[in-house]
Formats: C-alpha cells, structure tokens, sequence
C-alpha cells in the first residue's frame, strides 16, 4: 500500500512539474508577442529601418569593406537593445505597476518561474536582430564594390547585446521596483558606451558592450586587424548568464543550480573579461610593420588593360575602381602617353601621430619594394575609397591626382616631402584627376567647399603628397565649364606643350584657347615642382 502511494506521489509531482514547466513556456510566449509588440522595440525598429535607409540612400553602402561592415551592423542594433530593455522592464514591472502583485501570488508559478518566463521571451526579439544584422551584411555583400568577407562572431555580438539587454531590463525591475530604473540604467550604459567611442584604442572598451574602433582610420586588411571579438562575445555571454541568474534568484529562486550558475558566471566574466586586455600580439606588430615598409610580399597582382594592380588580397576586386579612375585619365591623353607600362599597388599608412607632427610617408622604402616586386614607379593607393566620407573622397581624389601626375611627367608621384605641381602641369594633372570619372570630380568639388587657396591632393593621411596652386585651379575651374570633348581634343593636340617643365600657366591657357586666370597674389604661390 505504502509503494503504491509512493508511486502516486510521484505520478502526481511529475505532471505538476510538467504542468508548471508548460505554464512557463506558455507565459514566455505570450511574453514575447507582448515584447515584439511593445511601442518602444516597433518605435527601435523603425529607428533601425529609417537608419539603414538613409545609410543606402547617402551613397554610404556603395564601396563595403565586409570585415569592417560586420562591426558596423553593432551600434544600429543598439537602437533595439535600448528599446529591448525599457519594454523588458516593464514587463517585469507590469504587476507592480498595475497593482496586482496579490492576484499573481495566487497564480501557480511562483515570482521566480514568471522571471525566467521573462527571460525566455527575449530569444525572439534576439532572433529578429541576428536576422536584421544577416540581411545587412548581405545586402553589403551583394553590392557589385563589395570587398572582404565577415565574420560571424562579430554578427553574433549586435543580437547578444541585444538580449543582454532585456536581460538587464528584467534585473533592474527585480532589484529596483519604480519605472525609473530602466532608464536610468539605459543612460548608464549609453554613457559606457560613449566613453568607449572616445577611447578607440583602449583595451578598457572592451569592458563595455561594443569594441568600437577609431573609424577614421582607413579599413586595414584582416592579417593587420586585432580584435579580441571571440573573447568578447563569451563575455558578453557569460554577462548574459549571471544577470539571468541574479534576476532569477532576486525573484525567490534560490535553488543550488542558479546559485552555482551566478557563481560560474561571475568567474566567467571576469576571466574573459581580463582576457580581451592583452593588448596588440607582437606577430600583429610586426606584420603591420612589414605590410607598411614593404607590402608586395603580401599583395596579389592582376592585370587590367595593361596595367598591373597589386593588393591586399581582400582588396584585389577593388582594382576595378582604380582601374576605372586610370582608364578616366588615360582617355583623355594622346596614344604616345597610354605606351608605358603602369602599376598601381596598395599601401597601409599606419604610423600614429607622435607629439603633434605627421610623419612622412616612407616613399624610399616603398619604391625599393616595388623595384625588387618588378613594378618600378608604382602609383600608390589607400584601402578607403568612395565619396562616402571627405576622407575617402579626398583619397580617391588623392590617387587620380597621383596616377595624373606619373602620365604627365612620367615620375612616380609620391615624394619625400609635399611638393607644389604648378604652370600647365599642374593645370594638366588636376584637370585629368578631376574628369577622371564622376565621382572624382564630386570629391574635388567637396575639397574645394573645405580648402582655401590652392589644393592639396594626397591618398594618404600624411606629411606628403603634393598641391596645386590657387592659379592653376582657377584654370582647372574654367575648363571645367568647357565640354569635356572639347578640352580633350585640345589636351591631346598640345600635349607635348602642356607637359613641358617651363610652359607657363599663361601659355597653358592660350593653348587650350580660354583666358588666363588672374595673376597669382602674394603669398599664393608655392614653391614648383
């Protein structure tokens, strides 16, 4: 009799703990439409869709680095994080909040299953995330200037913010019970977050919910790049665990398994934590070093049209934008000058800023590589491109002025110190950067709105490059007005003239039959080159 009331106990106790278990994940669904529903994640939607729009629209998408654009699908996801943890926490808060504390203790979960059931309700809207950052990345791998490969574990860190987040959410309401809390902690968390943005090279960013990296530095290829993103993403993970367990034991669960969880946690994420601090690898150190002196041992070469493009392997599609830039200046020069054989090879720039100076670009170094690389007389080039920044627009303008400059005066272009190219080669090598293709000449227009005087054309961020001279730019501007058939023509027919060391601006403007720009006032002449 006895093992026969034994039997029943547990019958009985097994089908209330299913019961319960169902009712759980019966409420997480219910919980989760609510969440998915809330005005404050649909308003982050919107805010995340109106964001990406205006990203496509400005022209910002056209020229993707995909291992640069994995980060950048992170800090749009934290539009939806935000709202994540203030509907989160509301959720949380909602029989507080209505008063009906009394009523749910009647209920057959207790506190802390209905906190789990919370819990569980933030899988959806993390999924919904994981989906938005996969479809950006492959919206960006599915334009035709798409360059690079991402990573998955940098995907994976915008969806777990995210349910970081409304994990956050759910704690705040368990340990603070006033609506007060969630955006409180929300203006705490945008304040790390902040704080990380201004210190882009400190390994202390890491402690927060994003790596965010100084973007004004042009994109490096991956051998070059160090970010700790997979111990990140087991921090983030691991933060994700012990917030859910301190929720749930805050709530009255105070089983052994989330005890011991909370303790696990805690060790986790201060172990992964330390273990994004390690700072740059030394192999890192020494492959930028070796990729910024001497690259050519890294790069791949293809030939396009006779010339021969050299890049970085995840930048070698790149080279059907040069070489559209380079066809640009060639059309518009006699057959004589197309007859000599052109290069073009990548570079990285990454030599910091030391007391206030720019250093010079160590042009010596590079043209001893391209000499043993069999490419003598390189034009140089940057990893950023497009017009989606001054930045990149300038260096785009930078190499159509550099690749200009090496028909014009059959010289490589990059020299120890700046230069001024002034009289009708300037005049020459400026005219055939800017008409080179549509968007160079948009970027010139954008350079000239920020500079005053003369130009300065460089594809780099550093102390070199060369200029042109106010005068020769007036000149450059009125040819501008002219078709472009026109001045081609004349270009051709007085080449020889016009690329001539001693022919004078004045000569220039006669020879393409437009007036003279006024004479150079004091202190607008550089020295010539």
């Amino acid at each position: 009799m006895s093992s026969t009331m034994t039997e029943s106990s547990v019958s009985v106790g097994s089908r209330a703990s299913s019961g319960v278990g169902a009712a759980t994940r019966t409420l997480a669904r219910v919980e989760a439409v609510r969440l998915l529903r809330h005005p404050a994640v649909l308003a982050a939607f919107a805010l995340y869709v109106a964001q990406w729009a205006y990203s496509g629209y400005s022209g910002n998408d056209r020229y993707p680095v995909l291992h640069d654009e994995d980060r950048y699908t992170q800090l749009p996801l934290m539009l939806i994080a935000a709202g994540t943890l203030l509907a989160a926490n509301l959720a949380a808060l909602r029989s507080y909040r209505h008063n009906t504390d009394a009523m749910f203790d009647l209920m057959v979960l207790p506190p802390w299953r209905r906190t789990w059931a919370l819990l569980l309700a933030l899988l959806p809207v993390t999924v919904v995330s994981a989906v938005l950052a996969g479809t950006r990345i492959a919206y960006a791998a599915a334009q035709d200037a798409a360059v690079g490969s991402p990573s998955v574990t940098e995907l994976a860190t915008g969806p777990l913010v995210v349910l970081l987040s409304g994990a956050i959410g759910v704690v705040a309401a368990r340990v603070v019970r006033s609506v007060v809390a969630a955006p409180l902690t929300l203006a705490a968390l945008g304040i790390v977050t902040v704080a990380a943005a201004l210190t882009p090279r400190s390994d202390a960013r890491w402690w927060g919910l994003v790596g965010i990296e100084d973007e004004t530095v042009p994109p490096l290829p991956t051998a070059l790049m160090h970010r700790p993103v997979s111990w990140h993403l087991l921090y983030l993970a691991a933060l994700v665990m012990l917030v859910a367990a301190v929720a749930v034991l805050r709530a009255g669960g105070r089983s052994t398994a989330f005890r011991v969880t909370a303790g696990v946690a805690l060790l986790a994420v201060l172990g992964t934590g330390f273990a994004q601090q390690g700072g740059l690898p030394d192999e890192v150190r020494e492959a930028r070093t070796a990729a910024e002196n001497a690259p050519s041992s890294q790069q791949v070469c293809v030939e396009r049209d006779g010339i021969d493009y050299c890049a970085f392997p995840e930048f070698t599609d790149r080279s059907r934008q040069w070489a559209e830039v380079t066809a640009g200046v060639l059309d518009r020069v006699p057959e004589s000058a197309r007859d000599e054989r052109y290069a073009v090879r990548q570079h990285v720039f990454l030599s910091t800023v030391d007391a206030g100076v720019v250093p010079p670009l160590p042009v010596a170094r590079w043209a001893a590589d391209d000499r043993a690389a069999g490419t003598p007389g390189a034009v140089p080039v940057g990893t950023d491109w497009g017009t989606h920044s001054d930045q990149a627009g300038d260096h785009m303008l930078g190499f159509a002025g550099s690749f200009a400059h090496r028909v014009v005066t059959g010289e490589a272009s990059a020299d120890a110190g700046s230069q001024v190219i002034c009289r009708a080669r300037g005049v020459i090598t400026l005219w055939l950067a800017v008409r080179a293709t549509d968007e160079t000449q948009e970027a010139y227009e954008s350079l000239v709105g920020r500079s005053f005087g003369g130009l300065s054309l460089n594809a780099f961020d550093a102390a070199a490059g060369f200029s042109v001279n106010a005068r020769e730019q007036d000149l450059v501007r009125t040819l501008l007005t002219r078709p472009d058939a026109e001045v081609t023509a004349k270009v051709k027919r007085s080449w020889t003239e016009l690329t001539a060391p001693d022919t004078t601006t004045d000569e220039a403007a006669a020879l393409l039959d437009v007036p003279a720009p006024p004479t150079a006032r004091e202190g607008e002449e550089g020295q010539c080159a």
